[in-house]
This record gives structure tokens, C-alpha cells and sequence, in this order.
């Protein structure tokens, strides 16, 4: 199989890695390359990929550009409005959503059904996009979707947001808050290098039972050490990253794949950061 991303800047992806691993595990051959396409060079380079590849994931900032360079969406893409995978059939592409089903794997690992609960998103980006759209599916009571800047939020995202029930409000009003079920952090924060940071405060941090942080690069971020000394279930996005692999390789393969395969290469994953 030929396999590849896709993105503005890709030099410390971890996806080669998974993939390969998870080819290999199935006795599988095949490649995975990191393309880096330029500005202003998606729709020709894509339409080239279209003919080259068996598939090829995407990561930002070309989730949403790639969109109209599709022969057709699934179900959750369309709804969230952003592609991170391309299944590629007779020179036409197929966009999927699987960092959807990644996130909803994470939930399940560290038990934290959001139906009839409350759930905070932080941040305003295509990866919250994936979680308020999970969040919903699932039968969240309330989504809090966080912002620096609540009323600068664009009109796609406030759309968004609220087709689905979600408030957009801001950190302030989360610090003041009593917390929720269920914390999710989208933002960059607390992201190697910058591991001294964290969105919330300690004391805000701990005020939600359990927290998914979709950073893997420290293992533990400072939000999600703060969360776990308050007694908070928590994960890290090093799961969520193998889980949309192994929904790509499904979708690639038509066929599913064990749930002990994502376990074991997330440990190995874990091992190499």
C-alpha cells in the first residue's frame, strides 16, 4: 500500500511510525510518507495524490481546504466539517473524520460517558470541532466550547457550536465555574516545549473528575498533573493519535482491526517519547 500525510509542516509526526507498525502487524507491506505541500499548492498536489496513493491522511491547516477536492464525505466529516483521512478509489477521494473516533476510543478507555453530563472543550480549533461533534452524538447535557475571545470567534465555528448546542464562553467564566464531568483540552498549551504551561489553574483543574488532554508531547502535561492530584481520571492524546490511525487502516483495508493492536502500539509509542 502507498499511504502518506499531508500537511503544512510535518517534521516530528509520529504517524510513519504508527502506520508502519500497524502494517507490520498485519503482515502487511506498504509506505508511509510525510508530504509537506505549500500554500497555495493544495489543489494540484491533491488532485496528483489522488492518483498516486491508496490513501493519505490529513493534519492542519488543509482539514477543511481539501474538502471540495473530494468525490464525496461520510457522515461525521460532513457534519464536523473538517477531513483528516482519504480513502482513494479509482482516482477519487473519500474524506473521513477519524479523529472522531479516535477521540470517542479515549473516552470509552478511561470511562467517561458524557450522555447526561456536562463536558468544557477548551479551544476553538478543527480538533474541538471532532469532540463537540462526539460530545454530541453521545448525548451530552450541556457543551461549554472555550474561548480567550468569545466574541471574536469566527462565524463558521459560533454556527457550528451552536448547531449542536454548545456555549461558547470564556476562560473566566470556567475558572468561576463549579467544572463539569468531563474536561477536554484542544488548545496547544502546555505543549512541548512549553511544558511550564497549563490553560487552567490548579485549583480550576481540579474540579472535573476526568480530563482528556489532546496533547502527547510531554506524556503528562501540567493540566493533566494538576487534574490527577485532585483524584481525576485522565489521558493524554497519545491514545487518540494510534486510535485515528487504526480507524484509517479500517477504512483503507475495509475491514476492522483488534482493539488490542491500538492498545499495544500506544505502549510502544509511549515508550519512544
Amino acid at each position: 500500500m502507498k499511504l502518506g500525510l499531508i500537511g503544512e509542516v510535518l517534521g516530528h509526526s509520529l504517524s510513519p511510525a504508527i502506520h508502519e507498525r500497524l502494517l507490520a502487524a498485519q503482515g502487511l507491506s506498504g509506505t508511509y510518507d510525510l508530504i509537506e505541500i505549500p500554500r497555495g499548492e493544495v489543489p494540484g498536489r491533491v488532485r496528483a495524490l489522488l492518483r498516486e496513493l491508496d490513501g493519505f491522511n490529513v493534519t492542519i491547516p488543509y482539514k477543511m481546504e481539501v474538502i471540495p477536492l473530494l468525490a464525496g464525505l461520510s457522515d461525521e466529516a460532513a457534519a464536523i466539517g473538517a477531513v483528516n483521512t482519504v480513502a482513494v478509489k479509482d482516482g477519487a477521494g473519500r474524506g473521513y473524520n477519524t479523529d472522531y473516533i479516535g477521540f470517542s476510543r479515549t473516552v470509552d478507555r478511561i470511562g467517561a460517558d458524557p450522555a447526561g453530563r456536562d463536558a468544557v472543550v477548551l479551544g476553538t480549533g478543527g480538533a474541538s470541532r471532532a469532540v463537540i461533534q462526539c460530545l454530541h452524538d453521545r448525548g451530552a447535557r450541556r457543551i461549554f466550547a472555550v474561548s480567550r475571545h468569545p466574541e471574536a470567534v469566527d462565524e463558521a465555528f459560533r454556527a457550528f457550536a451552536a448547531a449542536r448546542g454548545a456555549e461558547l464562553v470564556s476562560y473566566e467564566a470556567v475558572e468561576a465555574g463549579e467544572g463539569a464531568y468531563l474536561l477536554v483540552n484542544g488548545t496547544p498549551c502546555g505543549m512541548w516545549p512549553k511544558t511550564d504551561a497549563s490553560p487552567l489553574t490548579a485549583e480550576t483543574a481540579r474540579k472535573f473528575p476526568k480530563v482528556i488532554d489532546l496533547i502527547y508531547n510531554p506524556g503528562e502535561t501540567m493540566l493533566l498533573r494538576e487534574a490527577r492530584a485532585g483524584g481525576a481520571d485522565g489521558a493524554n492524546g497519545l491514545y487518540m493519535l494510534v486510535a485515528q490511525a487504526a480507524a484509517a487502516e479500517e477504512i483503507w483495508l475495509g475491514r476492522p482491526l483488534p482493539a488490542a493492536l491500538t492498545d499495544r502500539i500506544a505502549a510502544e509509542m509511549e515508550a519512544l517519547l
